[in-house]
């Protein structure tokens, strides 16, 4: 999240995949001191919950990770098509979209989204100023913020850990993690506001009944790319993408990975779905929004 993308449907705006391993996140632990000023624990949880410092990636990140950045912008890997397919969701602030929706496993990622200080050629960006996780088996519930981080109802089988001030990793029995990415921008900036991007690895166990923005791909879907042809901008080809009985149209473009580059972020190279993911994605953007921040998918 740092270089914000504005525009709808924009293949070139800054986004970021969403599937992240856990193992670039283990490492010691860490005296509380060593925390940063914006993890704050609530005192909530009975039992204490470890820190663990994270090394410092000095390689190009592996590509099976599912990412959600500003806008947001989404990165889809499939790793048996080897295929970064990209979209973005064009909402408003205060919606919270379901990402991970699990009831069969008791897993629920959400996030909530916020805008920009003012719009921008005509048009208020939006991010994720909020996310929510919760673990049923553990009763554990955690909230991440631009802020402050609070978790409710501890338990020693969940890991928080921070990684150089900017990255959290939750890690619930070795099995499952998730990574958050903080996105620190210039406080008078005038348009321009702090975020938070997420990244899923594919490997995480779900049951088959995982849903959401991201959780349905968990199980990938068979798509097949084809009839690449010249766009209408001479540097975005277009396709045709062949995907759960669509056939949509495709342009090829670059979103960004920050997790490496901070500033400028690494190029990521994919096809963009315009419409919010229209046909890519499972219905329509709006059947992912849930009323409150601990809200399980309800499904049809």
């Amino acid at each position: 999240m740092v270089s914000n993308g504005h525009g709808k449907g924009n293949p070139e705006a800054n986004g970021d995949r969403s599937f992240y391993t856990g193992a670039l996140y283990y490492g010691s632990k860490v005296a509380p001191s060593s925390l940063p000023s914006w993890v704050n624990p609530s005192p909530t949880p009975r039992v204490p919950m470890p820190a663990i410092a994270a090394p410092v990636l000095e390689s190009t990140p592996p590509p099976h990770v599912m990412r959600v950045e500003n806008d947001p912008h989404f990165i889809i890997y499939l790793p048996k098509s080897q295929k970064n397919i990209c979209f973005n969701i064009d909402s408003e602030p205060g919606k919270i979209l379901n990402l991970v929706s699990d009831p069969e496993s008791g897993i629920l990622v959400n996030g909530q989204l916020v805008g920009a200080k003012r719009s921008k050629n005509k048009k208020l960006s939006t991010y994720f100023g909020k996310l929510a996780f919760y673990f049923q088996s553990e009763d554990m519930k955690i909230e991440i913020n631009t802020e402050n981080i609070t978790l409710s109802r501890g338990s020693r089988s969940v890991l928080v850990s921070v990684k150089k001030e900017k990255t959290v990793t939750i890690t619930l029995d070795k099995d499952m993690s998730f990574s958050v990415l903080l996105h620190r921008v210039w406080k008078k900036h005038p348009i321009n506001v702090d975020f938070l991007g997420i990244y899923i690895p594919s490997t995480n166990k779900f049951s088959p009944s995982a849903h959401g923005l991201i959780g349905q791909f968990m199980h990938e879907p068979k798509i097949r790319i084809f009839n690449e042809r010249p766009g209408k901008n001479a540097e975005k080809p277009e396709a045709s993408l062949e995907v759960k009985g669509h056939n949509l149209v495709v342009t090829r473009g670059i979103q960004k990975d920050y997790r490496t580059e901070r500033v400028l972020g690494t190029d990521v190279p994919c096809w963009f779905v315009h419409s919010s993911g229209k046909g890519f994605i499972d219905g329509h953007y709006k059947d992912y929004l849930v009323p409150q921040l601990y809200s399980f998918l309800k499904r049809p």
